[in-house]
């Protein structure tokens, strides 16, 4: 996957997934900077380079190109600890198990990127969140950007402001544009954060909750087969702004578990439904 360093050193190492990291560490030890499919080395090398000017370590790589070449330290400089020590994964949902609160950067508006907040909106809420919980902000491909079914990991959706006439950044300039934002706040609140904060469910719980709430919908048809989906973010969007605990996801997988008993008795036939959009 990733190359070997210029005088023939190891490729990036795999790091522990974010679930196994010990509580207790740092705001800025619980940020990491996820980058989906970056095209370029010299852009990763300059978004490592970015983390290190703002505090951020943790660099997390789904499906990078060979990455640990010239280019990519020539443009990392002194970050070059963060660029060896990068994640790199295959799959983003394998990626994000372990993080239970999940920002997505994108420029384009849509349907289903409503209520898209800006950095310095999402810098003020991570200290709450990251005192108990692992923060992934994902940076999409420099061409595209990330995908809806990408964004739809996400409990935020981030847009930098930026002049109407030409509003699109380069990569690295993303990275440390939220990334300085969540620095400022750290560096002004002197502290990581309040005491006794909530952990939230991770990732993966949730992507399990999603899957089975969907299954449930459309058994009762709660949900249009066609477009199962249109709905599903409704529900994303609201348990994102909630962010329920592990104990939380299983009392609400509980209720689909029954749903899913009380349908499946002899002579049960859930009415005709709608998908309840709300418009």
């Amino acid at each position: 996957m990733a190359g070997g360093t210029p005088d023939g050193g190891p490729a990036a190492r795999r790091a522990r997934p974010a679930a196994s990291d010990p509580p207790g560490r740092g705001l800025l030890e619980r940020v990491a900077v996820v980058l989906v499919e970056p095209r370029e080395p010299g852009n990763i090398g300059a978004a490592a380079r970015a983390m290190a000017n703002t505090g951020l370590s943790r660099l997390v790589l789904v499906r990078p190109p060979d990455f640990l070449v010239p280019e990519a330290y020539r443009m990392a400089l002194a970050a070059k600890p963060i660029l060896e020590g990068a994640t790199v994964a295959e799959d983003l949902g394998a990626a994000l198990a372990g993080f239970g609160f999940v920002a997505g950067t994108t420029r384009r508006p849509g349907a289903g990127r409503r209520g898209r907040v800006s950095p310095r909106h999402l810098a003020a809420e991570v200290p709450a969140v990251a005192a108990a919980n692992d923060v992934a902000i994902l940076f999409g491909r420099e061409d595209s950007g990330l995908t809806n079914d990408e964004l739809q990991y996400c409990q935020r959706l981030v847009t930098i402001p930026s002049s109407g006439g030409f509003g699109s950044l380069n990569l690295a300039q993303s990275v440390l544009v939220v990334a300085y934002e969540i620095f400022l706040v750290h560096h002004a609140s002197g502290s990581d954060g309040p005491g006794a904060p909530a952990r939230r469910a991770p990732t993966s719980a949730l992507e399990g909750l999603y899957a089975q709430m969907e299954q449930v919908l459309l058994s009762i048809g709660y949900l249009d087969p066609a477009n199962p989906a249109h709905m599903m973010r409704v529900f994303r969007r609201l348990l994102g702004r909630a962010g329920p605990d592990a104990r939380e996801v299983q009392a609400l997988r509980g209720i689909f578990r029954q749903v899913s008993w009380f349908v499946a008795r002899p002579g049960v036939r859930p009415a005709p439904g709608s998908d309840g959009d709300p418009g």
